[in-house]
């Protein structure tokens, strides 16, 4: 291995790039635009689905619940996610104020935790926050529709006030030219 290579990060290019110049890339371009033809990406419409890197993908991207990402089963079903998402933050509160609680008693007698199957005297608590955090991002990300929805309209009625402002500011400025060559005339 030479020390030009050794002292970059990125390794240099190989050498038949220097075949690539400006005048080659055209010459040949002409020559090549009658052989290329685009590639064929229809099945993917019909299908519905691909491959990729061992993965299954879709192309009607679909928010999973949270029984497919294997929590708990923390809000009801029937609930839409503008209905359940209060609650669950208010059971992350909750379960926050137990866990400082829990971190502030005092301490716990030497294997009396360990007898229990915990490492640590918060771990429950802690696992129910991240199951509860993982809930809330899902039912907020089946929530981003309306979210967009109800920003395009905020956006929308800004700038219509926006224009009248601005079609005001117009006929004002307009009116006193108006007033001003109308002083103006003999």
């Amino acid at each position: 291995m030479s020390s030009e290579i050794a002292n970059t990060l990125f390794p240099p290019p190989p050498p038949y790039y220097k075949a690539y110049t400006a005048d080659d890339v055209i010459a040949d371009s002409s020559a090549e635009e009658q052989s290329l033809q685009p590639p064929r990406v229809d099945w993917i419409d019909e299908e519905a689905k691909w491959m990729c890197f061992g993965e299954a993908l879709t192309t009607a991207p679909r928010i999973p619940t949270p029984a497919e990402i294997g929590l708990p089963p923390l809000t009801n079903p029937s609930d839409s996610p503008q209905e359940s998402l209060p609650p669950l933050l208010h059971s992350f509160l909750h379960t926050m104020l137990l866990l400082l609680d829990t971190l502030t008693n005092t301490a716990r007698n030497p294997g009396e935790l360990e007898q229990k199957g915990w490492a640590h005297e918060g771990d429950q608590y802690i696992q129910h926050l991240t199951n509860i955090a993982a809930t809330m991002m899902v039912e907020a990300n089946q929530v981003r529709s309306v979210q967009a929805e109800a920003t395009l309209v905020l956006l929308m009625e800004k700038q219509l006030q926006e224009r009248r402002a601005q079609t005001a500011a117009l006929k004002s400025k307009c009116e006193h030219l108006s007033s001003t060559l109308r002083a103006l005339r003999p």
